[in-house]
């Protein structure tokens, strides 16, 4: 006979295993509904009491078949299955076990006995939590979007974009308007100027293909104060480079990274310590409002 399992770990586990099979499966349809759903707690209430059934019956077999054992082997099983499921793990790990109670098995030809030991019951258990599994996790793959990476990647991607859209629909941009330099966005401001803008300016703003944004010659001047006419430019682009596009108003980087943005350039350019940049490019503006 087997080691008796005790109630509390066989239907704990069976309602986890029923629980990750449904998690399996239902994933991709917000299965937090369906959990908190009166129908879903109604099955798991049926199935918690005939579980309850099934091990009172199970026990009812186990002592009938005790009954029916010689009295040694009887005396075996029930040392065995002293205690509680824990204490039979705590006494496996910290005890060992006597060497009469293994069963030897003499090849003879060659000397050596070999011990047939029984194989300890949180391994077993383990063993067979493995098959369970990896059997859901086999039909998921071939059946779901579960185990799949792309079409896990797929779904996150598409739930990112709807975050996204509803952040920006509760945060208003900056546009023109409202746009004011701010010290604190320098940094994030650089960040943003190197993955966007370092190509043509350099990342210090000195100039590459395109012009020098740390001296004081300008090929667009469109707004008399020197921070919003970065952003203009930024928004619109500039009508006389159009490698220069309009980034903002194409959609490209929105309003409160353009904000950014012009803060670092208004940065740089400001900075009374200028590195060395490209030629002059436009026509010198000393007379900014601000």
């Amino acid at each position: 006979m087997r080691y008796k399992i005790s109630s509390f770990i066989m239907i704990s586990s069976t309602l986890s295993i029923i629980v990750y099979i449904l998690y399996t499966f239902f994933k991709s349809y917000n299965m937090m509904n369906y959990i908190i759903h009166p129908i879903t707690i109604f099955f798991f209430i049926i199935i918690t009491i005939l579980l309850i059934v099934l091990e009172f019956i199970e026990n009812l077999i186990f002592k009938k078949r005790l009954e029916s054992i010689p009295e040694e082997i009887k005396k075996n099983i029930l040392e065995e299955n002293e205690g509680n499921y824990f204490y039979r793990l705590y006494k496996f790990i910290f005890f060992d076990q006597k060497n009469d109670k293994v069963k030897k098995i003499d090849h003879g030809f060659d000397g050596i006995i070999e011990l047939d030991n029984k194989l300890p019951i949180w391994w077993v258990h383990l063993f067979l939590i493995t098959i369970i599994f990896s059997a859901v996790y086999f039909f998921s793959y071939l059946l779901i979007d579960y185990s799949n990476p792309y079409k896990e990647y797929d779904i996150s991607y598409k739930d990112q974009l709807k975050k996204i859209e509803i952040f920006e629909k509760n945060t208003p941009q900056i546009t023109i308007e409202n746009a004011s330099f701010k010290e604190e966005l320098i940094d994030s401001g650089k960040t943003l100027f190197e993955e966007n803008c370092a190509t043509c300016h350099q990342s210090d703003g000195s100039g590459n293909i395109g012009p020098n944004l740390t001296d004081n010659y300008w090929i667009n001047i469109k707004e008399k104060d020197l921070f919003k006419n970065i952003y203009f430019i930024i928004w619109n682009g500039s009508d006389n480079n159009p490698t220069m596009r309009a980034f903002g108003k194409s959609g490209e980087i929105k309003g409160n990274d353009i904000e950014k943005i012009s803060s670092y350039v208004y940065y740089i350019n400001r900075n009374p310590k200028k590195p060395k940049g490209k030629l002059p490019q436009g026509k010198k503006n000393l007379n900014w409002s601000i």
